[in-house]
């Protein structure tokens, strides 16, 4: 679950929240004083998501993932 905190709050315990994004990979929803969101997140995690957005972008993949998803929808109707 996100944790949220507002702008001031980070900046008081800056270091914990780090540590809970890296040590939990807990991400942080931060409310800056314009009411602007922003979301701390750890390295791996920010990796990983543009591993998948690079992924789901390919239309190659995007074919590949259609066809592995009515596999599995296939699969799950003969069985039940």
């Amino acid at each position: 679950m996100m944790e949220h905190v507002t702008d001031s709050e980070l900046q008081r315990k800056l270091c914990h929240y780090l540590n809970g994004v890296t040590d939990r990979q807990k991400p942080v929803m931060v409310t800056t004083g314009a009411g602007e969101e922003v979301v701390l997140i750890s390295e791996a995690d920010y990796q990983n998501l543009r591993a998948n957005q690079r992924i789901l972008g390919d239309p190659q993949h995007q074919v590949w993932i259609q066809a592995l998803l009515r596999q599995v929808q296939d699969k799950a109707v003969h069985t039940s």
